[in-house]
């Protein structure tokens, strides 16, 4: 088991991230409570992220539990953990970010929005026909995506719709929902 701790350990020190993981893992297959290996292979897959904090995670642990620091494995569970969180928060914001430029770059307006305005129109024929020729409706869900083409046809907009419609099925030709709104124009 040691050697293969040790190994993990070199392959880090090198940068061979999925080796290291390999090694920390054939460790906790000898041995499940090795919280060396443990925390080696959570470093490891850390490190496909985030290599500096890893490596700099990795150089604490070692010195400290050369050292016999108490609570140690706890502690660098605990900053992983904090890493991963802010590293989501901050992969949210960033694509919630590009959401708004794309928003404000093509002068369109959310589905949500869009909905908003069909409650203030008191209809989605005069909200659509409000913004059709100067604003986009910016969609980033498929379920929105599909209420927009069955209002676009359910109002008259069918033209519009086959448009959309013939670019979607190219792009998912066995989705039920969107063949149901063809079937639905045919008829």
């Amino acid at each position: 088991m040691k050697t293969h701790i040790q190994k993990g350990i070199e392959k880090f020190y090198a940068k061979n991230f999925k080796e290291a993981l390999f090694e920390f893992s054939l460790a906790l297959n000898d041995d499940p409570k090795s919280s060396k290996a443990r925390i080696g292979a959570f470093l490891c897959d850390l490190a496909m992220q985030h290599e500096e904090q890893a490596l700099a995670l990795f150089e604490y642990y070692l010195f400290n539990d050369e050292k016999g620091m108490e609570n140690l494995e706890n502690l660098i569970e605990e900053m992983i953990s904090s890493i991963e969180k802010r590293s989501d928060n901050m992969r949210k914001t960033s694509k919630n970010d590009s959401l708004e430029s794309r928003i404000n770059l093509e002068n369109g307006i959310k589905y949500e929005d869009f909905l908003a305005l069909i409650q203030t129109r008191g209809s989605f024929k005069e909200a659509f026909e409000d913004i059709m020729f100067s604003t986009k409706v910016i969609i980033s869900k498929k379920e929105d995506f599909v209420d927009f083409l069955a209002k676009l046809i359910e109002n008259g907009f069918v033209d519009i719709s086959l448009n959309y419609l013939e670019t979607a099925i190219t792009l998912f030709p066995s989705d039920e929902e969107l063949l149901s709104l063809i079937k639905k124009i045919e008829k």
